[in-house]
């Protein structure tokens, strides 16, 4: 079950709630959801592994490259600011509950005519025997018509992307919970840190900090 956006009483607390607002601008928002038949620790394995790659269209983001359907056994420990998504670095992190990232700054060209910071928020929230893993995406746009325009087209490609890798995230998670899912190494050198139109936009530093390599 996956929810785009959603209002509800149940929905949970978030970091990035609890950060100051920035001036002159205006905070937008995004929330979604999917229901994940698995535990919060098969759900984490997998957050930890967007370091590595998107898990959403891999021919668009990760040069077509698979993303990696295996626990990677060598994959460093999680650190703040360790590069994420292609264009973040971590902010702050809880072992089997959250993953907090901003993007890269300052902000490139042209998109910084728009939009002044971008945070996602990973939250895992166990319920039973049932597990929702939310994202909550706040950014600090301006208020030009222009910047408005360019939220919406941020958010339609946003919920394409998105609702591909909490997909995958889900199917991948409850194969683990059964047991389903090989433990390997993983090759760094096919780790690609400048990859896809994301880091393109977003990040584009050759020498970005937090790289895993």
């Amino acid at each position: 079950m996956y929810k785009a956006v959603i209002k509800s009483s149940s929905v949970p607390c978030f970091f990035v709630d609890s950060l100051p607002d920035i001036s002159d601008s205006g905070c937008k928002e995004l929330l979604r959801c999917i229901e994940i038949r698995a535990g919060a620790s098969d759900i984490f394995v997998w957050l930890k592994q967007l370091r590595i790659a998107p898990y959403s269209y891999d021919l668009i983001d990760n040069r077509g490259k698979k993303s990696p359907d295996h626990i990677i056994a060598d994959l460093p420990a999680l650190k703040i600011n360790t590069h994420y998504l292609l264009a973040f670095h971590i902010f702050e992190f809880e072992e089997n509950s959250f993953i907090a990232c901003r993007f890269c700054e300052p902000i490139n060209p042209p998109v910084n005519l728009y939009m002044k910071s971008l945070f996602f928020e990973y939250r895992i929230e166990e319920q039973g025997t049932k597990t929702k893993l939310w994202c909550k995406i706040k950014g600090y746009f301006n208020t030009d018509i222009s910047s408005k325009g360019f939220f919406f087209i941020f958010s339609v490609v946003n919920k394409i992307m998105m609702k591909r890798q909490l997909k995958n995230i889900k199917k991948l998670s409850e194969l683990l919970a059964v047991g389903k899912v090989e433990t390997k190494m993983f090759d760094l050198n096919n780790y690609y840190s400048k990859s896809g139109i994301h880091w393109w936009v977003f990040c584009r530093r050759h020498n970005c900090k937090g790289l895993i390599t």
